[in-house]
């Protein structure tokens, strides 16, 4: 009898190290300003007070733009404003690497850390679409990719906290996702682990290679976009209960970031063949221009 892997719901917020983060922000931001060239605009959309920031998951493991999002966050609020992101909890049982996205502000992807950081009227950083979302194949890199996740949803309606969606483009063409492999992960018996698929990717240094594995991503121009937040005041905590209300606000959720996705799309200026823009035609973050 296999045991089943189940995330943590107790954990120290304390792990969070604003001063190791400036560190890290000269440090990150050099490489993406110029590796990939990152644009961010919308951060001033950002609310005050708790929040439920929900983005589109890409550039499998490595998620090249999950990075580049944080160092404009920081950037743009400081490292000292209160903001987590919501982490599987295979990386913190690798030391080096746990522990460093800890100090970032890493906590384990539970609904009860989500809700005790919002009740602290922190900002919290969710990919609900996980792996399904950051291994999607390469003919659907322009899509929202949630399955049936809705726990994002729930979350916030119990906190009453709004969801200020977040979409990407650019970061899914660092490798090349052939196939998300979900048959194979199912038949190996994955989702015990909460691995939902076992992906074949094309990339540097390795070719090609079967499962989640690092990699050096191609200098890839990164595009990101915060949108306006979506919140449903009218509705009490209790509704988190209500499965067809849940399912109607996540339908809401994706709707507004796949068009946003599909702005971006039409748009350009992302990708391995992205032209270098002029830099007022950027909208990089290098300094506070938002709301904490």
């Amino acid at each position: 009898m296999h045991a089943r892997v189940v995330p943590s719901t107790r954990h120290r917020f304390d792990r969070r190290d604003p001063s190791f983060i400036r560190t890290q922000v000269d440090r990150i931001g050099v490489f993406f300003d110029r590796y990939h060239r990152l644009e961010v605009d919308g951060l001033e959309r950002v609310p005050s007070g708790r929040a439920l920031v929900v983005g589109n998951h890409n550039g499998g493991l490595m998620s090249p733009d999950m990075f580049g999002l944080m160092v404009a966050w920081w950037r743009s609020f400081g490292a000292d404003a209160p903001a987590y992101g919501l982490m599987h909890d295979m990386p913190f049982r690798l030391p080096l690497l746990g522990d460093y996205m800890a100090r970032l502000g890493a906590v384990p992807a539970h609904p009860a850390n989500a809700h005790a950081l919002l009740e602290r009227d922190a900002k919290v950083l969710v990919y609900p679409g996980g792996d399904l979302d950051a291994f999607r194949p390469w003919a659907r890199r322009h899509e929202i990719v949630f399955g049936e996740r809705r726990g994002f949803v729930r979350v916030a309606l119990r906190a009453r906290a709004p969801i200020v969606p977040v979409v990407s483009a650019g970061a899914h063409e660092g490798c090349l996702v052939l196939t998300d492999g979900r048959r194979l992960a199912d038949a190996l018996g994955l989702r015990r682990m909460r691995i939902e698929v076992l992906p074949i990717c094309v990339g540097l240094p390795w070719g090609i290679w079967l499962g989640a594995q690092f990699y050096v991503p191609v200098p890839v121009t990164i595009r990101i976009r915060v949108l306006d937040p979506i919140a449903w005041p009218e509705l009490p905590p209790e509704a988190a209960d209500d499965d067809a209300i849940v399912r109607r606000c996540r339908d809401e959720v994706v709707a507004r970031m796949q068009t946003a996705l599909d702005e971006l799309t039409r748009e350009g200026g992302f990708g391995f063949l992205a032209r270098h823009r002029p830099a007022s035609a950027q909208r990089r973050v290098t300094s506070a221009s938002a709301r904490p």
